[in-house]
């Protein structure tokens, strides 16, 4: 087997009992790195600290890959008009941040007959904050939603 020792020199091609005696007397593990090559790669080193650095990295690699979250904004046909522009420009730094954002408009009571104003309230949204529809306007029970993605 071929062994590295653990300032990472090749020290050539040697038996099992000469590298278990040479990482015994480093005072750490032999480990084989790879053993699909002929003969195998082991290599002496500490595999607690190994291990240790392996998951950090994979966890540092998890944290960046953190994927969209979908943001909600709440919208009624009775809605005034600056409280519709904060909304809007909530959902803009949404977009800016990368996120997608889920307009619902929930219409109460009486309000179900203007199902028309819900569809038109949430394109005029959508014109406002320049963004496009990830998924179209659907309806469940008296809510309207629709997901929207940047441009």
């Amino acid at each position: 087997m071929t062994l590295i020792d653990e300032t990472g020199k090749s020290q050539g091609v040697v038996n099992l009992d000469q590298a278990l005696l040479l990482s015994f007397e480093a005072g750490l593990d032999l480990v084989e790195v790879n053993s699909n090559t002929s003969p195998p790669v082991v290599k002496i080193m500490d595999y607690g600290k190994y291990r240790y650095l392996q998951e950090k990295q994979i966890s540092r690699q998890k944290s960046k890959s953190k994927g969209p979250e979908i943001k909600e904004i709440r919208l009624s046909l009775k809605i005034s008009s600056h409280d519709l522009d904060f909304k809007t420009r909530q959902a803009q730094k949404f977009l800016d941040e990368g996120d997608k954002v889920k307009v619902s408009v929930k219409l109460i009571g009486r309000e179900m007959m203007f199902r028309k104003k819900a569809y038109e309230m949430t394109e005029n949204f959508r014109k406002n904050i320049s963004a496009e529809f990830e998924s179209r306007v659907e309806r469940l029970g008296n809510n309207f939603s629709a997901i929207l993605i940047r441009k």
